[in-house]
């Protein structure tokens, strides 16, 4: 019988079904109850394979560390460790803890506080562009050989000083490179020191004021960069004092005594990027106005000006957040719709590089409006001050009293706290108002605010015009300040603002309402608004509306920039308490103090440097000199910022290739003129590839001594070390600015090198972190083992 293949399927399955029915053990064996078992764990098969999910969070041990990258933030971490490696890294949520000498502690609302860079930087610290050990290019490891010839342009090519990039970065010990480097900063000295050395640098095409900025010292042609030097106070600021080294190496070559040494040129850091935002002195004074970001918790009105809040502060965004909970109105100032946007009650679009006449505007509209609070601006801001018509200058008192005396106290604020120096006094003077009840000028101090002057009965008039006669007699006119803007915001009525800006008219003029009518108010401005032209007036302009509305110096109010880490006012040094932060970077080499018990205050600082922008290197190695048609070679870069020639680049945690605006003009062009580039980094960077000599440092979590830092988005100051031993054949970035300087006092026999860095050198760096500590006006009285 033939039979087809559907068939015989078919026949099989009954025959399966009914043998399978058919046998007293199979059939229904899926519906019989199953046997009662009272201990799965004891019933079921063996389950060991599970010990390898549970192992991956197995750890022996634990270590706090600090992820201190340029990001502001400087979190706190626990790094987990097995087997002597770091698998994984987590939370310390102990912020909670954190107390100063006072007793004050921060609030637990701090935690959590950590970001996937943090999470995730042991992969990075065991990863496979680590710099594992010295590294030399053959080119310059042999230029060096040789004894540090001239670099011809034939040796330029035969050293490969014009190939840097394609040369071969080969292993070196540390010893060996040490003395290299060591040799390299003595020959450039020598080479570029005096008169021969200048008519070289002539004849190689530098300006005679670029020449004339040495000051006749070889030495002032070794530039030196400590990245983002808080990130680390003592490893990477710790550069700007083998900078100030120098002076005692110029003094071995000149002999020009401690009076006449130079040192290094120190390069800066947010000024060359341009991120600082440079309206914030001519208002207040400092550098730059940020807050703890705890204090975005107190603001009603939140304006990110150019700022993206949302994405850009990581850990502490949750700050920014919870004001969304608690009912606070945001605004976003962007000229595109973007994350901070969305989050926001309203978006004002603008155009960009107008911010400064979208903020006049709103103080023009606040100003007709009588959107301001009156006695806020009479008692503590300068609108009710004179000012002459004449020559648009504050009129000062002893311009119209006769015989007047100075009337600032020295037991005032000024000079009690501020630091107001009798000659700063004499040029600044004291000011004048219009007397509401005197009818008549009255002197004022700059310390008359408030209830200062409320107990001299003094009652400013706000505007006006007035005639006053001059001690020699003449008679010139002057007005209040607040009149003067009056007359300046006349070209910024809504219309004209908008067809500035393309802001909406009826959203500018809801924020002047916020503005007047919310408090406290803080305007976030970001740093691409101080890259711009005009990023003063952008600044200040942002001001004026705080100001009219007393939301200065209060919390959760202020125009704040996060531009730059303005924590270093921490190490603030003063007449009471000594040089502070300026003790350890620029202690006086020729004066150094080796007793290991002198107090901070004891430390006699002198900077034998002198700073520079690297934003020259970046200029063709150049000021900025131009040949006009009509006026002939016209010198725009003044003496107080004059470059020299850069011939050595020493820089610790900064990637200068990949900071530098065309790069290629760069490499081909400027760096073949350098004859030592040394970078000192974590791991491979552009910088590391066209350098002559990488010098591998500890990361954080490696590191073996103490080190420091303190962040601009938080209150903390942070002390720590690392908790696993170097991996590869690293040093502290400290102990390697330390031995170079050793190597130095070897080849030169000047002890005084090695006697600068004698504590660093001897393991006891703890000393010198106990001095910054004594010194600092913030930090005085904590001692380094009770922080510890």
């Amino acid at each position: 019988m033939k039979l087809s293949r559907k068939d015989f399927l078919k026949v099989s399955a009954i025959t399966a079904v009914t043998l399978a029915l058919s046998n007293p053990k199979l059939s229904l064996w899926a519906l019989e109850p199953v046997e009662d078992i009272k201990n799965p764990l004891e019933y079921y098969p063996s389950r060991d394979w599970e010990k390898v999910y549970r192992d991956q969070y197995r750890y022996d041990s634990t270590f706090s560390w600090v992820c201190s990258p340029n990001d502001t933030h400087a979190c706190r971490a626990k790094a987990y460790v097995r087997n002597g490696i770091v698998i994984r890294e987590g939370e310390e949520y102990n912020y909670a803890t954190y107390a100063d000498i006072y007793g004050n502690k921060a609030t637990p609302n701090w935690n959590p506080r950590q970001c996937a860079k943090g999470y995730t930087f042991h992969r990075m610290m065991y990863g496979p562009y680590r710099l594992k050990y010295p590294m030399v290019r053959r080119g310059w490891k042999q230029w060096a050989q040789d004894g540090y010839p001239d670099l011809t342009a034939e040796n330029k090519s035969k050293y490969k000083f014009d190939a840097r990039g394609d040369d071969k970065l080969e292993k070196i010990s540390w010893d060996e490179i040490l003395t290299l480097v060591a040799g390299a900063l003595v020959a450039i000295s020598k080479r570029y020191n005096g008169d021969e050395g200048r008519k070289k640098l002539l004849d190689q095409g530098y300006p005679q004021e670029m020449i004339d900025a040495m000051e006749g010292a070889g030495t002032r042609t070794l530039k030196f960069r400590g990245g983002m030097g808080l990130l680390g106070v003592f490893g990477k600021y710790g550069m700007y004092r083998l900078s100030n080294t120098m002076a005692l190496l110029d003094d071995h070559i000149r002999h020009v005594g401690e009076k006449g040494a130079k040192a290094g040129r120190t390069w800066s850091n947010y000024t060359w990027h341009g991120d600082q935002a440079p309206g914030h002195p001519w208002v207040h004074g400092l550098q730059n106005s940020d807050c703890d970001f705890n204090d975005l918790r107190s603001s009603k009105l939140i304006i990110q000006d150019g700022k993206n809040l949302v994405e850009n502060k990581l850990t502490d965004s949750h700050w920014f957040i919870e004001c969304m909970e608690r009912g606070a109105k945001l605004v976003t100032i962007t000229p595109e719709y973007g994350p901070p946007a969305t989050k926001s009650d309203y978006w004002l679009p603008v155009r960009p590089g107008t911010d400064a006449a979208l903020w006049l505007g709103i103080t023009r509209l606040m100003i007709d409006k009588d959107w301001y609070d009156k006695n806020f601006v009479l008692q503590f801001t300068d609108f009710p001050y004179l000012v002459r018509t004449d020559n648009l200058k504050r009129l000062r008192a002893n311009e119209i009293f006769p015989d007047y005396k100075p009337a600032l106290s020295k037991e005032g604020a000024s000079f009690k706290y501020q630091g107001l120096k009798d000659e700063m006094y004499a040029k600044l003077g004291d000011f004048v108002v219009w007397d509401a009840m005197k009818n008549s000028p009255v002197a004022i101090t700059r310390d008359d605010i408030g209830e200062n002057m409320a107990k001299k009965g003094i009652q400013p008039l706000l505007e006006g015009t007035f005639k006053v006669p001059l001690v020699n007699g003449q008679e010139i006119e002057v007005m209040t300040l607040f009149s003067m803007y009056r007359i300046h915001l006349k070209d910024y009525d809504l219309d004209s603002v908008a067809e500035m800006t393309h802001a909406p008219k009826d959203l500018m003029e809801q924020l002047a309402k916020d503005i007047a009518t919310i408090k406290p108010v803080a305007i976030h401005q970001g740093e691409g608004i101080n890259h711009y032209f005009h990023a003063t007036e952008m600044n200040r302009a942002s001001y004026l509306p705080l100001i009219l509305t007393g939301n200065i110096g209060n919390p959760g109010g202020g125009s704040h920039g996060w531009a730059g880490n303005y924590k270093a006012a921490v190490f603030q040094g003063s007449p009471w308490t000594g040089p502070g932060f300026k003790g350890w970077v620029a202690e006086d080499p020729f004066h150094a103090n080796l007793d290991p018990s002198a107090h901070g205050k004891d430390i006699h600082a002198h900077a034998f440097t002198k700073d520079e922008e690297p934003a020259y290197w970046n200029h063709s190695d150049r000021p900025l000199i131009v040949e006009t048609p009509k006026e002939g070679r016209k010198v725009f870069t003044g003496k107080t910022h004059m470059p020299s020639p850069t011939k050595a680049m020493i820089f610790t945690n900064v990637n200068l290739i990949n900071n530098a605006k065309h790069a290629y003009e760069m490499i081909k062009n400027v760096n073949p003129n350098v004859e030592m580039i040394l970078s000192i980094d974590i791991q491979m960077t552009a910088s590391i590839e066209y350098a002559d000599v990488a010098l591998p440092a500890n990361t954080w979590m490696e590191f073996e001594g103490l080190e420091v830092t303190a962040s601009c988005s938080n209150p903390f100051l942070q002390i720590w070390k690392g908790g696993v031993r170097p991996i590869f054949d690293s040093r502290d970035d400290l102990v390697i600015l330390a031995q170079i300087a050793e190597r130095l006092a070897t080849l030169t026999g000047d002890s005084r090198i090695r006697d600068y860095w004698k504590f660093v050198l001897e393991g006891k760096r703890e000393i010198y972190i106990q001095r910054l500590l004594d010194s600092s006006t913030t930090t005085v009285g904590y001692k380094l083992d009770d922080i510890m």
